[in-house]
Protein backbone atom coordinates (compact mmCIF):
# COMPACT_ATOMS: atom_id res chain seq x y z
CA UNK A 1 0.00 0.00 0.00
CA UNK A 2 1.33 3.42 -0.91
CA UNK A 3 1.80 5.81 1.98
CA UNK A 4 1.89 9.58 1.55
CA UNK A 5 2.93 12.37 3.88
CA UNK A 6 4.51 12.43 7.34
CA UNK A 7 3.02 10.61 10.31
CA UNK A 8 0.98 12.20 13.03
CA UNK A 9 2.15 10.75 16.33
CA UNK A 10 0.03 10.05 19.37
CA UNK A 11 0.02 7.72 22.36
CA UNK A 12 -0.28 3.99 21.57
CA UNK A 13 -3.48 2.82 23.28
CA UNK A 14 -4.47 -0.53 21.75
CA UNK A 15 -2.05 -2.80 19.89
CA UNK A 16 -2.50 -3.79 16.27
CA UNK A 17 -2.60 -2.06 12.93
CA UNK A 18 -5.29 -1.09 10.45
CA UNK A 19 -5.89 0.78 7.22
CA UNK A 20 -8.99 1.95 5.43
CA UNK A 21 -11.23 4.87 4.57
CA UNK A 22 -11.65 7.61 7.17
CA UNK A 23 -14.83 8.40 9.06
CA UNK A 24 -14.54 11.82 10.69
CA UNK A 25 -16.68 12.34 13.75
CA UNK A 26 -18.54 15.66 13.61
CA UNK A 27 -18.28 18.16 16.45
CA UNK A 28 -20.31 17.39 19.59
CA UNK A 29 -23.86 18.68 19.74
CA UNK A 30 -24.16 22.14 21.26
CA UNK A 31 -27.55 22.31 22.98
CA UNK A 32 -27.26 25.81 24.48
CA UNK A 33 -29.68 28.18 22.81
CA UNK A 34 -32.09 25.39 21.80
CA UNK A 35 -35.37 25.32 23.73
CA UNK A 36 -35.36 22.47 26.24
CA UNK A 37 -37.48 19.57 24.95
CA UNK A 38 -37.63 18.01 28.45
CA UNK A 39 -36.74 19.10 32.00
CA UNK A 40 -33.07 18.77 32.95
CA UNK A 41 -33.83 16.10 35.55
CA UNK A 42 -35.66 14.01 32.99
CA UNK A 43 -32.77 14.37 30.53
CA UNK A 44 -30.33 13.01 33.12
CA UNK A 45 -32.70 10.18 34.10
CA UNK A 46 -33.20 9.17 30.44
CA UNK A 47 -29.43 9.24 29.90
CA UNK A 48 -28.91 6.93 32.88
CA UNK A 49 -31.58 4.53 31.67
CA UNK A 50 -30.19 4.34 28.14
CA UNK A 51 -26.67 3.72 29.41
CA UNK A 52 -27.94 0.90 31.62
CA UNK A 53 -29.91 -0.58 28.71
CA UNK A 54 -26.85 -0.51 26.45
CA UNK A 55 -24.75 -2.14 29.20
CA UNK A 56 -27.31 -4.93 29.57
CA UNK A 57 -27.38 -5.52 25.81
CA UNK A 58 -23.63 -6.13 25.53
CA UNK A 59 -22.32 -9.70 25.34
CA UNK A 60 -20.31 -11.15 28.22
CA UNK A 61 -17.09 -10.64 26.25
CA UNK A 62 -17.54 -6.87 26.61
CA UNK A 63 -17.77 -6.87 30.39
CA UNK A 64 -15.31 -3.98 30.80
CA UNK A 65 -17.36 -1.82 28.43
CA UNK A 66 -20.52 -2.66 30.35
CA UNK A 67 -18.79 -1.63 33.58
CA UNK A 68 -17.92 1.74 32.05
CA UNK A 69 -21.50 2.35 30.95
CA UNK A 70 -22.92 1.42 34.34
CA UNK A 71 -20.47 3.76 36.06
CA UNK A 72 -21.55 6.57 33.74
CA UNK A 73 -25.21 5.77 34.43
CA UNK A 74 -24.45 6.17 38.14
CA UNK A 75 -22.89 9.56 37.41
CA UNK A 76 -26.03 10.62 35.53
CA UNK A 77 -28.05 9.72 38.63
CA UNK A 78 -25.75 11.65 40.96
CA UNK A 79 -28.10 13.57 43.27
CA UNK A 80 -25.54 16.32 43.76
CA UNK A 81 -25.37 17.01 40.02
CA UNK A 82 -29.16 16.88 39.66
CA UNK A 83 -29.74 19.20 42.61
CA UNK A 84 -27.15 21.70 41.39
CA UNK A 85 -28.63 21.84 37.89
CA UNK A 86 -32.24 22.15 39.10
CA UNK A 87 -31.34 24.90 41.58
CA UNK A 88 -29.70 26.93 38.81
CA UNK A 89 -32.62 26.40 36.45
CA UNK A 90 -35.03 27.50 39.20
CA UNK A 91 -32.91 30.64 39.54
CA UNK A 92 -33.44 31.51 35.88
CA UNK A 93 -30.41 29.93 34.17
CA UNK A 94 -30.99 28.32 30.76
CA UNK A 95 -31.27 24.52 31.33
CA UNK A 96 -28.60 23.68 28.76
CA UNK A 97 -26.23 26.26 30.24
CA UNK A 98 -26.89 25.04 33.77
CA UNK A 99 -26.25 21.43 32.74
CA UNK A 100 -23.09 22.25 30.81
CA UNK A 101 -21.58 24.43 33.53
CA UNK A 102 -22.37 22.07 36.41
CA UNK A 103 -20.99 19.12 34.47
CA UNK A 104 -17.84 21.08 33.70
CA UNK A 105 -17.50 22.10 37.34
CA UNK A 106 -17.53 18.44 38.41
CA UNK A 107 -15.21 17.45 35.58
CA UNK A 108 -12.74 20.20 36.49
CA UNK A 109 -12.51 18.87 40.05
CA UNK A 110 -11.56 15.43 38.72
CA UNK A 111 -9.17 16.87 36.14
CA UNK A 112 -7.29 18.68 38.92
CA UNK A 113 -6.53 15.49 40.87
CA UNK A 114 -2.99 14.10 40.93
CA UNK A 115 -3.89 10.51 40.04
CA UNK A 116 -3.91 10.09 36.22
CA UNK A 117 -6.69 7.48 36.32
CA UNK A 118 -8.96 9.77 38.32
CA UNK A 119 -8.07 12.75 36.11
CA UNK A 120 -9.30 10.87 33.08
CA UNK A 121 -12.64 10.19 34.76
CA UNK A 122 -13.37 13.83 33.97
CA UNK A 123 -14.09 12.58 30.45
CA UNK A 124 -16.83 10.33 31.83
CA UNK A 125 -18.57 13.26 33.49
CA UNK A 126 -18.36 15.25 30.27
CA UNK A 127 -19.72 12.27 28.32
CA UNK A 128 -22.72 12.14 30.65
CA UNK A 129 -23.18 15.86 30.07
CA UNK A 130 -23.02 15.46 26.29
CA UNK A 131 -25.60 12.67 26.27
CA UNK A 132 -27.90 14.53 28.65
CA UNK A 133 -27.56 17.71 26.57
CA UNK A 134 -28.69 15.78 23.50
CA UNK A 135 -31.71 14.50 25.44
CA UNK A 136 -32.42 18.01 26.68
CA UNK A 137 -32.44 19.38 23.13
CA UNK A 138 -34.43 16.44 21.76
CA UNK A 139 -31.75 15.49 19.23
CA UNK A 140 -29.80 12.28 18.62
CA UNK A 141 -26.52 12.13 20.49
CA UNK A 142 -24.85 9.32 18.52
CA UNK A 143 -21.38 10.40 17.36
CA UNK A 144 -21.10 7.51 14.90
CA UNK A 145 -24.44 7.99 13.16
CA UNK A 146 -23.73 7.41 9.47
CA UNK A 147 -20.88 4.93 9.93
CA UNK A 148 -21.97 2.28 7.43
CA UNK A 149 -18.71 0.70 6.21
CA UNK A 150 -15.48 -0.47 7.89
CA UNK A 151 -13.53 2.72 8.56
CA UNK A 152 -10.74 4.36 10.54
CA UNK A 153 -12.65 6.58 12.96
CA UNK A 154 -10.94 9.90 13.68
CA UNK A 155 -12.34 12.29 16.27
CA UNK A 156 -11.49 14.92 18.82
CA UNK A 157 -12.85 12.48 21.40
CA UNK A 158 -14.76 9.19 21.25
CA UNK A 159 -17.25 8.22 23.92
CA UNK A 160 -17.81 4.65 25.15
CA UNK A 161 -21.57 4.65 24.58
CA UNK A 162 -21.03 5.42 20.91
CA UNK A 163 -18.18 2.97 20.31
CA UNK A 164 -20.05 0.18 22.08
CA UNK A 165 -23.29 0.93 20.28
CA UNK A 166 -22.06 0.06 16.78
CA UNK A 167 -20.97 -3.14 15.06
CA UNK A 168 -17.27 -3.52 16.00
CA UNK A 169 -16.54 -4.77 12.49
CA UNK A 170 -17.15 -1.19 11.31
CA UNK A 171 -14.36 0.12 13.55
CA UNK A 172 -11.05 -0.63 11.85
CA UNK A 173 -9.19 1.70 14.21
CA UNK A 174 -9.86 4.63 16.52
CA UNK A 175 -7.76 7.81 16.60
CA UNK A 176 -8.51 10.69 18.99
CA UNK A 177 -6.93 14.04 19.68
CA UNK A 178 -7.47 13.70 23.43
CA UNK A 179 -7.29 10.99 26.10
CA UNK A 180 -4.66 8.66 27.49
CA UNK A 181 -4.06 4.92 27.83
CA UNK A 182 -6.49 4.75 30.74
CA UNK A 183 -9.18 6.81 28.99
CA UNK A 184 -12.34 4.90 28.28
CA UNK A 185 -11.86 5.21 24.53
CA UNK A 186 -8.64 3.22 25.00
CA UNK A 187 -10.28 0.73 27.36
CA UNK A 188 -13.12 0.02 24.94
CA UNK A 189 -10.73 -0.28 22.00
CA UNK A 190 -8.59 -2.86 23.81
CA UNK A 191 -11.62 -4.87 24.85
CA UNK A 192 -12.91 -4.90 21.27
CA UNK A 193 -9.47 -5.72 19.84
CA UNK A 194 -9.42 -2.50 17.82
CA UNK A 195 -6.10 -0.67 17.22
CA UNK A 196 -6.19 2.78 18.79
CA UNK A 197 -4.06 5.90 19.10
CA UNK A 198 -4.97 8.66 21.55
CA UNK A 199 -3.57 12.14 22.24
CA UNK A 200 -2.82 12.53 18.53
CA UNK A 201 -2.70 16.33 18.70
CA UNK A 202 -3.79 18.01 15.48
CA UNK A 203 -5.04 14.86 13.75
CA UNK A 204 -8.43 16.39 12.85
CA UNK A 205 -6.75 19.26 11.03
CA UNK A 206 -3.99 17.09 9.54
CA UNK A 207 -6.41 14.62 7.98
CA UNK A 208 -8.88 17.21 6.67
CA UNK A 209 -8.09 16.27 3.07
CA UNK A 210 -7.25 12.60 3.65
CA UNK A 211 -9.49 9.92 2.21
CA UNK A 212 -7.84 6.95 3.89
CA UNK A 213 -5.40 6.33 6.73
CA UNK A 214 -3.05 3.74 8.15
CA UNK A 215 -2.90 3.37 11.94
CA UNK A 216 -0.32 1.60 14.10
CA UNK A 217 -1.73 1.17 17.59
CA UNK A 218 1.60 -0.09 18.90
CA UNK A 219 3.85 2.78 17.77
CA UNK A 220 1.22 5.53 17.89
CA UNK A 221 1.71 6.51 14.24
CA UNK A 222 -1.14 7.62 11.95
CA UNK A 223 -0.36 8.16 8.27
CA UNK A 224 -2.23 9.17 5.17
CA UNK A 225 -2.88 6.23 2.87
CA UNK A 226 -2.90 6.99 -0.85
CA UNK A 227 -6.20 6.37 -2.58
CA UNK A 228 -9.78 6.28 -1.35
CA UNK A 229 -10.20 2.64 -2.29
CA UNK A 230 -7.40 1.34 -0.08
CA UNK A 231 -8.19 -2.16 1.15
CA UNK A 232 -9.76 -2.14 4.58
CA UNK A 233 -7.81 -4.38 6.98
CA UNK A 234 -7.16 -4.86 10.67
CA UNK A 235 -4.58 -7.03 12.43
CA UNK A 236 -4.00 -7.90 16.08
CA UNK A 237 -0.71 -8.26 17.92
CA UNK A 238 -0.06 -11.35 20.04
CA UNK A 239 0.65 -11.00 23.77
CA UNK A 240 4.24 -10.14 24.63
CA UNK A 241 6.55 -12.69 26.24
CA UNK A 242 8.86 -11.30 28.93
CA UNK A 243 10.87 -14.52 29.28
CA UNK A 244 13.00 -15.68 32.22
CA UNK A 245 13.95 -12.91 34.63
CA UNK A 246 15.60 -12.63 38.07
CA UNK A 247 12.35 -11.27 39.55
CA UNK A 248 8.67 -11.61 38.70
CA UNK A 249 7.28 -8.64 36.73
CA UNK A 250 3.64 -7.88 37.45
CA UNK A 251 1.17 -5.13 36.58
CA UNK A 252 -0.67 -2.48 38.56
CA UNK A 253 -4.28 -2.22 37.36
CA UNK A 254 -7.46 -0.47 38.43
CA UNK A 255 -10.15 -2.27 36.45
CA UNK A 256 -11.19 -5.48 34.75
CA UNK A 257 -9.95 -4.04 31.47
CA UNK A 258 -6.59 -3.32 33.04
CA UNK A 259 -6.20 -7.01 33.77
CA UNK A 260 -6.83 -7.89 30.12
CA UNK A 261 -4.29 -5.27 29.01
CA UNK A 262 -1.74 -6.63 31.46
CA UNK A 263 -2.03 -10.08 29.88
CA UNK A 264 -1.35 -8.62 26.44
CA UNK A 265 1.73 -6.84 27.80
CA UNK A 266 3.14 -10.11 29.14
CA UNK A 267 2.63 -9.44 32.87
CA UNK A 268 3.45 -12.37 35.12
CA UNK A 269 0.56 -11.52 37.40
CA UNK A 270 -1.21 -8.54 38.90
CA UNK A 271 0.72 -7.19 41.86
CA UNK A 272 -1.79 -4.46 42.68
CA UNK A 273 -5.47 -4.33 41.76
CA UNK A 274 -6.63 -0.91 42.99
CA UNK A 275 -10.25 -1.57 43.91
CA UNK A 276 -10.81 2.06 44.93
CA UNK A 277 -11.22 3.05 41.28
CA UNK A 278 -14.37 0.92 41.14
CA UNK A 279 -15.77 2.63 44.25
CA UNK A 280 -14.82 6.19 43.33
CA UNK A 281 -16.73 6.05 40.04
CA UNK A 282 -20.14 5.43 41.62
CA UNK A 283 -22.48 7.29 43.97
CA UNK A 284 -23.41 4.34 46.18
CA UNK A 285 -21.56 1.31 47.61
CA UNK A 286 -20.74 -1.40 45.09
CA UNK A 287 -22.88 -4.50 45.45
CA UNK A 288 -21.22 -7.75 46.45
CA UNK A 289 -22.16 -9.45 43.17
CA UNK A 290 -20.66 -6.61 41.09
CA UNK A 291 -17.37 -6.85 42.94
CA UNK A 292 -17.28 -10.63 42.69
CA UNK A 293 -17.71 -10.53 38.90
CA UNK A 294 -14.79 -8.13 38.43
CA UNK A 295 -12.41 -9.98 40.77
CA UNK A 296 -13.25 -13.35 39.24
CA UNK A 297 -12.70 -12.10 35.70
CA UNK A 298 -9.29 -10.67 36.59
CA UNK A 299 -8.24 -13.94 38.23
CA UNK A 300 -9.40 -16.07 35.32
CA UNK A 301 -7.80 -13.99 32.59
CA UNK A 302 -4.48 -13.91 34.48
CA UNK A 303 -4.49 -17.57 35.63
CA UNK A 304 -2.27 -19.26 36.69
CA UNK A 305 -0.35 -16.10 37.66
CA UNK A 306 -1.22 -14.45 40.99
CA UNK A 307 -3.72 -11.61 41.25
CA UNK A 308 -3.26 -9.42 44.34
CA UNK A 309 -6.44 -7.52 45.14
CA UNK A 310 -5.97 -4.54 47.45
CA UNK A 311 -8.93 -3.94 49.71
CA UNK A 312 -10.58 -0.54 49.39
CA UNK A 313 -8.00 2.20 49.85
CA UNK A 314 -10.16 5.29 50.37
CA UNK A 315 -9.93 8.43 52.45
CA UNK A 316 -7.55 11.39 52.33
CA UNK A 317 -7.22 12.32 48.62
CA UNK A 318 -9.69 9.56 47.59
CA UNK A 319 -13.01 10.43 49.28
CA UNK A 320 -16.13 8.33 48.62
CA UNK A 321 -19.22 10.19 47.45
CA UNK A 322 -21.54 8.16 49.67
CA UNK A 323 -19.61 8.53 52.93
CA UNK A 324 -19.78 11.68 55.07
CA UNK A 325 -16.65 13.79 54.81
CA UNK A 326 -15.09 14.08 58.24
CA UNK A 327 -13.12 17.16 59.12
CA UNK A 328 -9.58 16.09 59.96
CA UNK A 329 -6.58 18.32 60.67
CA UNK A 330 -4.40 16.18 58.37
CA UNK A 331 -6.35 13.74 56.14
CA UNK A 332 -3.12 12.10 54.93
CA UNK A 333 -2.61 10.92 58.51
CA UNK A 334 -6.29 10.34 59.30
CA UNK A 335 -8.96 7.74 58.59
CA UNK A 336 -7.75 6.18 55.35
CA UNK A 337 -6.84 2.78 53.96
CA UNK A 338 -7.31 -0.14 56.33
CA UNK A 339 -8.34 2.19 59.16
CA UNK A 340 -11.40 3.49 57.32
CA UNK A 341 -12.23 0.12 55.76
CA UNK A 342 -12.19 -1.74 59.07
CA UNK A 343 -14.42 0.89 60.70
CA UNK A 344 -17.19 0.78 58.05
CA UNK A 345 -19.11 -2.47 57.80
CA UNK A 346 -20.81 -1.34 54.57
CA UNK A 347 -17.33 -1.21 53.03
CA UNK A 348 -15.60 -4.32 54.35
CA UNK A 349 -18.42 -6.88 54.53
CA UNK A 350 -19.45 -6.92 50.81
CA UNK A 351 -15.83 -6.85 49.70
CA UNK A 352 -14.73 -9.62 52.07
CA UNK A 353 -17.63 -11.83 51.00
CA UNK A 354 -16.98 -11.23 47.29
CA UNK A 355 -13.29 -12.04 47.72
CA UNK A 356 -14.00 -15.14 49.79
CA UNK A 357 -16.34 -16.48 47.11
CA UNK A 358 -13.84 -15.83 44.32
CA UNK A 359 -11.05 -17.42 46.36
CA UNK A 360 -13.04 -20.67 46.47
CA UNK A 361 -12.84 -20.94 42.66
CA UNK A 362 -9.63 -19.04 41.91
CA UNK A 363 -6.55 -20.29 43.78
CA UNK A 364 -4.44 -17.49 42.29
CA UNK A 365 -6.34 -14.82 44.23
CA UNK A 366 -4.40 -13.02 46.98
CA UNK A 367 -5.53 -10.07 49.09
CA UNK A 368 -3.61 -7.28 50.79
CA UNK A 369 -4.61 -4.44 53.09
CA UNK A 370 -3.39 -0.86 52.50
CA UNK A 371 -1.92 1.57 55.02
CA UNK A 372 -1.46 -1.03 57.76
CA UNK A 373 0.25 0.40 60.85
CA UNK A 374 -0.37 -2.20 63.59
CA UNK A 375 -0.58 -5.98 64.03
CA UNK A 376 -4.10 -5.55 65.44
CA UNK A 377 -5.34 -4.35 62.04
CA UNK A 378 -4.17 -7.52 60.31
CA UNK A 379 -5.66 -9.67 63.06
CA UNK A 380 -9.03 -7.91 62.67
CA UNK A 381 -8.95 -8.46 58.92
CA UNK A 382 -8.08 -12.14 59.30
CA UNK A 383 -11.00 -12.66 61.71
CA UNK A 384 -13.42 -11.05 59.29
CA UNK A 385 -12.25 -13.11 56.34
CA UNK A 386 -12.51 -16.31 58.37
CA UNK A 387 -16.03 -15.51 59.59
CA UNK A 388 -17.42 -14.34 56.25
CA UNK A 389 -15.82 -17.16 54.27
CA UNK A 390 -17.60 -19.62 56.56
CA UNK A 391 -20.93 -17.81 56.15
CA UNK A 392 -20.84 -17.74 52.34
CA UNK A 393 -19.15 -21.10 51.76
CA UNK A 394 -16.01 -19.44 50.43
CA UNK A 395 -12.32 -19.66 51.24
CA UNK A 396 -9.93 -17.37 53.07
CA UNK A 397 -7.46 -16.11 50.44
CA UNK A 398 -3.78 -15.67 51.11
CA UNK A 399 -3.52 -12.42 53.08
CA UNK A 400 -0.75 -9.85 53.00
CA UNK A 401 -0.31 -6.15 53.51
CA UNK A 402 1.07 -2.98 52.02
CA UNK A 403 4.14 -1.54 53.71
CA UNK A 404 3.68 2.22 53.45
CA UNK A 405 4.29 3.24 57.06
CA UNK A 406 7.93 3.55 58.22
CA UNK A 407 7.11 1.96 61.59
CA UNK A 408 6.01 -1.21 59.78
CA UNK A 409 9.02 -1.30 57.46
CA UNK A 410 11.32 -0.98 60.45
CA UNK A 411 9.62 -3.66 62.57
CA UNK A 412 8.23 -6.40 60.35
CA UNK A 413 8.79 -8.96 63.10
CA UNK A 414 5.61 -7.61 64.70
CA UNK A 415 3.64 -9.06 61.80
CA UNK A 416 5.10 -12.55 61.81
CA UNK A 417 2.34 -15.10 61.38
CA UNK A 418 -0.34 -12.62 60.31
CA UNK A 419 0.96 -11.53 56.88
CA UNK A 420 1.97 -14.10 54.28
CA UNK A 421 3.52 -11.46 52.05
CA UNK A 422 4.23 -7.74 51.88
CA UNK A 423 4.19 -5.22 49.07
CA UNK A 424 6.15 -2.02 49.53
CA UNK A 425 4.15 1.01 48.46
CA UNK A 426 7.17 3.21 47.79
CA UNK A 427 5.10 6.31 46.99
CA UNK A 428 3.57 6.68 50.44
CA UNK A 429 6.52 5.06 52.20
CA UNK A 430 8.75 7.77 50.74
CA UNK A 431 6.51 10.70 51.65
CA UNK A 432 6.07 9.50 55.22
CA UNK A 433 9.81 8.79 55.61
CA UNK A 434 11.07 12.13 54.31
CA UNK A 435 8.04 14.17 55.52
CA UNK A 436 7.38 15.59 52.05
CA UNK A 437 4.02 15.46 50.24
CA UNK A 438 4.51 13.22 47.24
CA UNK A 439 2.20 15.36 45.08
CA UNK A 440 4.59 18.32 45.24
CA UNK A 441 7.40 18.62 42.73
CA UNK A 442 10.43 17.76 44.87
CA UNK A 443 13.86 16.99 43.48
CA UNK A 444 15.75 13.73 44.00
CA UNK A 445 16.84 14.53 47.56
CA UNK A 446 13.27 13.90 48.78
CA UNK A 447 12.55 11.02 46.41
CA UNK A 448 12.63 7.26 46.90
CA UNK A 449 16.39 7.46 46.26
CA UNK A 450 16.96 9.41 49.46
CA UNK A 451 19.50 7.39 51.52
CA UNK A 452 17.05 6.94 54.39
CA UNK A 453 14.35 5.57 52.10
CA UNK A 454 16.78 3.20 50.35
CA UNK A 455 17.99 1.90 53.70
CA UNK A 456 14.42 1.36 54.93
CA UNK A 457 13.50 -0.54 51.76
CA UNK A 458 16.59 -2.73 52.08
CA UNK A 459 15.81 -3.39 55.74
CA UNK A 460 12.22 -4.37 54.97
CA UNK A 461 13.29 -6.71 52.15
CA UNK A 462 15.88 -8.37 54.38
CA UNK A 463 13.43 -8.74 57.28
CA UNK A 464 10.76 -10.22 55.01
CA UNK A 465 13.22 -12.80 53.72
CA UNK A 466 14.22 -13.76 57.25
CA UNK A 467 10.57 -14.10 58.31
CA UNK A 468 9.56 -16.16 55.29
CA UNK A 469 7.33 -13.44 53.84
CA UNK A 470 7.36 -12.89 50.10
CA UNK A 471 8.27 -9.30 49.29
CA UNK A 472 7.14 -7.21 46.33
CA UNK A 473 7.10 -3.54 45.38
CA UNK A 474 4.11 -1.90 43.71
CA UNK A 475 5.08 1.80 43.90
CA UNK A 476 6.29 3.94 41.00
CA UNK A 477 9.88 3.05 41.87
CA UNK A 478 9.35 -0.45 40.48
CA UNK A 479 8.67 0.88 36.98
CA UNK A 480 11.84 3.00 36.77
CA UNK A 481 14.93 1.21 35.46
CA UNK A 482 17.09 2.65 38.29
CA UNK A 483 14.50 1.61 40.85
CA UNK A 484 14.01 -1.87 39.42
CA UNK A 485 17.76 -2.45 39.44
CA UNK A 486 18.05 -1.42 43.11
CA UNK A 487 14.99 -3.36 44.25
CA UNK A 488 16.08 -6.57 42.57
CA UNK A 489 19.51 -6.08 44.12
CA UNK A 490 18.20 -5.89 47.71
CA UNK A 491 16.13 -9.05 47.44
CA UNK A 492 12.69 -7.93 46.26
CA UNK A 493 11.06 -10.91 44.57
CA UNK A 494 8.37 -9.21 42.46
CA UNK A 495 8.00 -5.78 40.88
CA UNK A 496 4.57 -4.45 39.95
CA UNK A 497 4.21 -1.48 37.61
CA UNK A 498 2.11 0.03 34.85
CA UNK A 499 1.76 -2.34 31.92
CA UNK A 500 3.61 0.11 29.65
CA UNK A 501 6.77 -0.19 31.75
CA UNK A 502 7.01 -4.00 31.70
CA UNK A 503 8.97 -4.42 28.48
CA UNK A 504 11.55 -1.74 29.35
CA UNK A 505 12.16 -3.08 32.87
CA UNK A 506 12.33 -6.65 31.59
CA UNK A 507 15.00 -5.68 29.08
CA UNK A 508 17.08 -3.91 31.75
CA UNK A 509 16.98 -6.79 34.23
CA UNK A 510 17.66 -9.42 31.59
CA UNK A 511 20.71 -7.52 30.33
CA UNK A 512 22.21 -6.64 33.70
CA UNK A 513 21.51 -9.85 35.63
CA UNK A 514 20.97 -10.31 39.34
CA UNK A 515 24.63 -10.22 40.43
CA UNK A 516 25.25 -6.79 38.91
CA UNK A 517 21.95 -5.60 40.45
CA UNK A 518 23.21 -6.69 43.87
CA UNK A 519 26.55 -4.98 43.42
CA UNK A 520 24.93 -1.73 42.28
CA UNK A 521 22.44 -1.82 45.16
CA UNK A 522 25.29 -2.25 47.68
CA UNK A 523 27.12 0.71 46.19
CA UNK A 524 23.97 2.86 46.17
CA UNK A 525 23.31 2.08 49.84
CA UNK A 526 26.77 3.41 50.66
CA UNK A 527 26.08 6.87 49.21
CA UNK A 528 25.15 9.83 51.40
CA UNK A 529 22.91 11.60 48.89
CA UNK A 530 20.14 10.65 46.51
CA UNK A 531 22.20 12.12 43.66
CA UNK A 532 25.08 9.83 44.56
CA UNK A 533 22.85 6.77 44.67
CA UNK A 534 21.29 7.62 41.31
CA UNK A 535 24.73 8.12 39.76
CA UNK A 536 25.72 4.61 40.84
CA UNK A 537 22.52 3.05 39.53
CA UNK A 538 22.64 4.90 36.22
CA UNK A 539 26.26 3.94 35.73
CA UNK A 540 25.25 0.30 36.13
CA UNK A 541 22.48 0.79 33.58
CA UNK A 542 24.96 2.29 31.12
CA UNK A 543 27.30 -0.69 31.30
CA UNK A 544 27.15 -2.99 28.25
Amino acid sequence: MAIAGPAVRGTPASAGSASGPIFRVPSPIEAAGHPAAVPAGQALATTARRLDQLAESLPAARAAGADILRAQAAMARDPVLLRSVEERVAGGTDPAVALREEVERQAAKLAALADPYLRERAADVREVGRLAAAELAGVAGDQLCGLDRPSVVIAHEIFPADALGVDPDLLLAIVTETGGRTSHAAIVARELGIPAVVSAAGIMEACADWEAAEVDGSSGEVRRAAGAEVQARRTHHAPLELGALPVRLMANVGSRDGAHTAVLQGAQGIGLFRTEFMFLAVSEPLAEAEQEAVYADACRVMSPHPVVIRTLDAGSDKPLAYLPVESEPNPALGRRGARLWLEREELWRPQVRALARVAADCPNLEVMLPMVAAREEMLAARRRFAAEAKRVGGRVPRLGMMVEVPAVAAALDAFEGVAAFISLGTNDLTQYTVAADRELDWDARLSEFNPGVLSLIALAASSAGRLGMEVAVCGEMAGRPEGALFLAGVGVEALSMTADALTVVAGVLRRIGIERCRAAARDALGKRTAAGALTVLRSALAEP
